[in-house]
């Protein structure tokens, strides 16, 4: 672990933990302010608008890719005809976008259930919603800057910045106004034009040789990038079919209030899936350096570790949240929630062994082999759509049917598909990327075992015994991570690495700093 993948790590959790903070914020506020019934629409208006990332996934997916690949060769003109065609692109592309999404807004009423009180205030945070949507789009290309110089940690601490901005704008605007749906909306605009500045500002530090000129721009290159963005598109309907249909079902299927529960529960199991794509980023500038280096040994050996550390970070948070499902609903969201203790539980399962393989994914972006990929996330997503209705509704399954399908889904795709293929691409024998897995899922069900250990034999019913359950449990899975889980090799390096951070924190006080 070397210092540029500690910063990297570092920032990206930090950004994470934000995200947590306000999210456990922000859901009891607005619950208590709006109902539940209005919070529900606080995500299901943004999952809406995020349909349309069908389309713009087509030159943002890729475009970070064929920069970096074109400047890590050398190949200065390549890399900025590229950069240079996304912009104009995307700026082409949000023009068009705009009309279908400003039609969305005004026929809102005939695709979901939204109560006629509640109409004007989802119409509102559905055009906020498209244009911060839009700017998301044109700014996301600026992000090949820190992905090719490997410094990710600049993007993780523009996120963070974004969210703290997020945070502070909501707080003005609930304070000076009366609090409406919309208001989280505006607040997350004003934070994303704060973040695009500062992305471009870190992008012309980071790429000097760099300049913005519209002759630069390539139909060629365009057509090029839509090519190989465009399974990249086909592959986004998968993903919505995965992240962003749960609560359109719940809303058909179930009603607003049943749909509004689900938003609340949702927010942590999303949020790890989040974390999950900000580890797996981390890895990504590494991975494709192998490949554009033609190290295809180094590349699948560093994509084996980065599965086993993602999954190794990731079994802590998913197994303190399911094992902590019931006193922590209780607590952040009130009794009436604790039932819902077990719809948590199964989110928090399976992802624990589903999300660790996300490293892998950049294999195929380095390799370019996104057609497969493509194809089978919108077949699974496909799985996803038609269990959730039929368990939700005709088996009478309610929530529990979402998550039960989701999780067979993301669980066929994630765990059967991707380590599979990222082995047939890299010519490795099937198996070989399925090292990183079995770890996590015995460091989970370690601490899985320390929650329920704990609320057995002491009662967790107030803030402070919640912390304290989750420190203890904490504690115990470090241990087990470090005598079970890590090969001798790694608690070598774990051990030297401490060893040098201790020698750099005591070296102050040698020198007599604080004389």
């Amino acid at each position: 672990m070397n210092k540029t993948f500690i910063l990297n790590l570092g920032a990206n959790m930090a950004s994470f933990l934000l995200s947590v903070l306000f999210s456990m914020w922000l859901t009891p506020f607005v619950i208590k302010n709006l109902g539940v019934e209005a919070f529900g629409f606080v995500h299901l208006t943004q999952n809406m608008i995020n349909y349309f990332s069908i389309i713009t996934v087509a030159l943002s997916a890729v475009v970070v890719r064929f920069f970096s690949v074109s400047a890590h060769r050398g190949a200065h003109d390549e890399a900025r005809g590229y950069m240079n065609t996304y912009i104009v692109s995307s700026l082409a592309l949000s023009v068009f976008l705009f009309l279908p999404l400003v039609g969305t807004v005004f026929l809102i009423d005939s695709i979901i259930r939204v109560p006629s009180g509640l109409l004007g205030d989802v119409q509102t945070a559905l055009l906020i919603g498209s244009l911060l949507f839009l700017l998301t789009f044109f700014m996301s290309g600026f992000a090949a800057g820190p992905f090719f110089a490997n410094k990710i940690y600049i993007t993780s601490t523009i996120q963070a910045v974004q969210m703290l901005i997020r945070v502070v704008s909501v707080l003005c605007i609930f304070s000076w106004f009366a609090p409406k749906i919309w208001h989280i909306q505006l607040a997350a605009l004003i934070a994303a034009v704060s973040a695009c500045v500062l992305s471009i500002i870190f992008f012309k530090k980071l790429i000097p040789w760099f300049s913005f000129r519209i002759k630069d721009m390539s139909f060629k290159k365009c057509r090029k990038l839509l090519q190989a963005g465009g399974w990249s598109s086909i592959s986004q309907i998968g993903v919505l079919l995965f992240l962003q249909i749960d609560l359109m079902v719940a809303n058909v299927m179930l009603g607003v209030s049943e749909s509004g529960m689900y938003a609340a529960i949702i927010q942590f199991p999303l949020l790890i899936r989040t974390m999950s794509g900000t580890l797996a980023a981390v890895f990504s500038p590494t991975i494709t350096l192998y490949y554009s280096r033609g190290d295809k040994e180094g590349l699948v050996r560093y994509a084996n570790q980065a599965v086993r550390f993602n999954g190794i970070v990731l079994a802590l948070p998913a197994a303190l949240l399911g094992g902590l499902a019931g006193p922590f609903l209780t607590l952040w969201l009130g009794p009436s929630f604790e039932h819902l203790k077990w719809l948590l539980l199964i989110h928090a399962g399976y992802l624990v062994v589903s999300l660790s393989p996300a490293p892998l994914f950049y294999i195929f972006t380095a390799y370019n082999k996104l057609k497969t990929p493509a194809l089978t996330t919108v077949a699974f997503g496909a799985v996803n759509l038609l269990l959730a209705i039929a368990l939700s509704g005709p088996a009478g399954l309610g929530l529990y049917g979402i998550a039960i399908a989701g999780a067979a889904a993301l669980m066929l795709k994630n765990v059967v598909f991707t380590p599979i293929y990222a082995s047939k691409i890299t010519g490795e024998r099937k198996r070989v990327f399925y090292k990183g897995v079995y770890a996590p899922l015995a460091g989970a069900s370690f601490a899985l075992a320390v929650c329920f250990a704990i609320q057995f034999f002491f009662p967790v019913d107030s803030l402070l015994s919640l912390i304290m359950t989750g420190l203890v449990a904490t504690g115990a899975y470090v241990l087990f991570a470090y005598f079970v889980m890590l090969t001798k090799d790694e608690r070598l390096a774990v051990s030297a690495k401490l060893k040098t951070l201790r020698s750099s924190a005591s070296l102050p006080f040698q020198k007599g700093f604080f004389k």
